[in-house]
């Protein structure tokens, strides 16, 4: 390289870490001197060989903003502007951290208009993947600051964990978003990470072959194409115009919407059919610009109201949430259709969410009785092959240009895809702890997991053990530089991606002020110490009391399922579950079971893929998370 180039986190906006020694570097022409200053700091080096040049410079506190020159002596130079020196986290994971503000804008509108605040900025890298080995350099990458222009491309969870974070601490943070769907953890892992991970290994060196990986890539496309080519030939409902507001669907079959499918005549099929509901609406609606709410559908979709596309999504997960323009309805006599394109089997109208046209006067409410017909029906759609999830490809395009860059810590996210096969995942994380700290040359670098929340509707009870894994993932606190939110009162039972990330990403923040920053404040629910055998009798129940620590002011809440506590279970010597009789006695848990002290094992809570009750807060308003611990005598 023969031109004085930075690497693209080294740009306008950027926030470097207070307190760790500065790290600049970029490429020039070999043996060019390289000069590099920073307000009073001021460093220089050569390129090396290969054009390659480090520069270090003394740590500092925080301040900016900042103008950082870069210049050598060929007379180049480059002005990083708007520098300012804060905290900056590494926020990574899969899709709940990808998720960005636009996709739940709904549930906080003031951020549709919120103020410009240069104290909160992120570092956004596109889904890349490199299968080869490590790059230097991203190939995607800009930092922003928070403004009403910016702020719906932000990470949902990153955003309110940093400005928890600035409100907590006063800095700037900074956050580098590297987070892909879908993506399993070895797809966040180096090689060396995996080292006797050999079948991971061998995959990731399978998509190295450029040859095999776009031989994948035109398979995907082509195979998708053609089935859903197929589909639309053989789709009644698109050749006979099902669509039509003036079409008698009297002779069509009824159905209660919302629906799973699964429980209907319905079950299993693949293939497309359409939904049709009439409505009227007030004179406060009708003609008027609106928006309609359909939930989420599975798997594709398009909607006509009165014979007008006004939205359709390509996959399951995003909420159907669509415009309707002004002057497309009329007060009687409306017709909303849905066309639903199930390609795995698994079709629902999905329960518990929203379905209704409105606006900020009125609304009119479309659950309850729809028409519906078949159209056509096939085998399910090929299975994709997603190039990206592969191992090694995400760390190498998208983590490993960032160790250069000081951080101070990391927040993880990410696990839904290793449900399926959570037997190794404790291992795996472990590694990867191990190997950001030294990669980036930190043996107490803090790592924050956001343990799973409460989740329902697309799990398998055998195949799919969510409740187990969350215990793997709090095995993970043994390390005193690891923390965990619990997130079982945040989720939804019918949505993977939940739309409150407010409080995930403030209890993200608590535990990174306690670890990092000698915040004072409470930063954990109540968690168990010891439970033990308080008292029995030959007619009386059994009585287990079970102590606590961070359990001050310890309350027993309804969050929408009663006031009763339930998830507590008592395991017995034989493996058997039974339930108890819990109660609160001040920092303390009075549990009752029938079953005799000597058969008594283990106790354990919330071990469930929802909650059943009532949820455990201490004073702070943080939850207690699922455990299991043994029962002493």
């Amino acid at each position: 390289m023969n031109k004085l180039t930075l690497p693209k986190i080294i740009s306008d906006g950027m926030v470097i870490q207070r307190r760790k020694r500065i790290h600049i570097w970029g490429w020039d022409k070999p043996g060019t001197t390289v000069e590099v200053t920073l307000d009073n700091l001021s460093s220089k080096g050569e390129a090396d060989e290969k054009g390659r040049f480090d520069i270090f410079l003394s740590a500092r506190e925080s301040g900016g903003p900042f103008e950082l020159i870069v210049s050598d002596d060929r007379g180049e130079s480059i002005t990083v502007k708007d520098v300012m020196i804060g905290l900056v986290w590494l926020v990574t994971g899969q899709s709940n951290i990808e998720l960005p503000i636009a996709r739940v804008k709904d549930r906080y509108p003031s951020l549709a208009s919120i103020e410009e605040n240069p104290g909160i900025r992120t570092f956004k890298i596109l889904e890349d993947t490199d299968f080869n080995g490590p790059l230097e350099e991203h190939r995607t990458g800009s930092w922003s600051h928070v403004s009403a222009d910016t702020i719906m491309n932000y990470s949902a969870t990153g955003y309110f964990f940093a400005a928890y974070l600035q409100k907590i601490t006063g800095q700037t943070v900074g956050f580098i978003n590297a987070s892909l769907g879908g993506s399993k953890i070895s797809s966040w892992m180096s090689k060396e990470m995996l080292s006797g991970y050999d079948e991971l290994i061998a995959e990731g060196e399978k998509y190295a072959d450029d040859d095999f990986r776009q031989s994948q890539i035109d398979k995907n496309d082509i195979n998708e194409s053609l089935w859903r080519e197929k589909l639309d030939k053989q789709d009644r409902g698109l050749s006979e115009n099902w669509k039509d507001p003036d079409l008698d669907e009297r002779s069509w079959k009824e159905m209660e919407i919302p629906v799973m499918f699964k429980d209907t005549e319905l079950s299993g099929m693949n293939g497309s059919v359409w939904f049709r509901k009439s409505f009227d609406l007030p004179k406060e609606l009708a003609g008027k610009s609106a928006r309609l709410f359909l939930g989420t559908l599975v798997d594709r979709d398009q909607v006509f109201v009165n014979g007008k596309l006004v939205g359709g999504i390509e996959y399951q997960y995003p909420p159907r949430k669509y415009d309707i323009p002004e002057g497309l309805t009329k007060e009687k006599d409306n017709h909303v259709v849905i066309r639903l394109c199930v390609e795995h089997g698994l079709g629902r109208i999905t329960p518990d969410k929203e379905y209704k046209i409105f606006n900020d006067d009125a609304e009119v409410r479309l659950d309850g009785k729809w028409y519906y017909k078949v159209a056509a029906r096939c085998d399910a759609i090929p299975e994709h092959d997603f190039i990206n999830w592969h191992p090694t490809g995400l760390y190498n395009a998208m983590t490993a240009p960032c160790h250069n860059f000081p951080i101070d810590g990391v927040v993880w996210y990410q696990g839904e895809s290793n449900t399926f096969e959570p037997w190794d995942y404790e291992d795996l994380l472990r590694r990867q702890i191990s190997g950001y700290r030294e990669k980036w040359g930190e043996e107490n670098l803090p790592f924050i997991i956001v343990q799973l929340p409460n989740f329902v509707i697309d799990v398998a009870p055998v195949d799919d053990p969510w409740p187990t894994f969350r215990l793997t993932q709090s095995k993970l606190l043994d390390d005193p530089m690891v923390g965990m939110t619990v997130n079982m009162d945040l989720g939804e039972d019918n949505d993977l991606h939940p739309t409150g990330k407010r409080r995930i990403g403030k209890r993200l923040a608590l535990w990174a002020a306690h670890i990092k920053y000698g915040y004072s404040a409470e930063y954990t629910g109540p968690s168990p110490v010891a439970a033990k055998i308080a008292k029995s009798g030959l007619i009386k129940d059994t009585l287990i009391e079970l102590s606590l620590d961070h359990a001050n002011g310890l309350v027993a809440r309804d969050i929408g399922k009663g006031i009763e506590i339930k998830d507590f279970e008592i395991v017995d010597n034989k493996g058997n579950v039974s339930s108890a009789v819990a109660e609160i006695s001040d920092e303390k848990i009075l549990l009752k079971t029938s079953i005799k002290p000597d058969k008594i094992a283990k106790l354990r809570y919330l071990v469930k893929y929802t909650y059943s009750g009532a949820m455990l807060y201490n004073k702070a308003n943080l939850p207690m998370g699922p455990f299991e611990i043994p029962v002493f005598h």
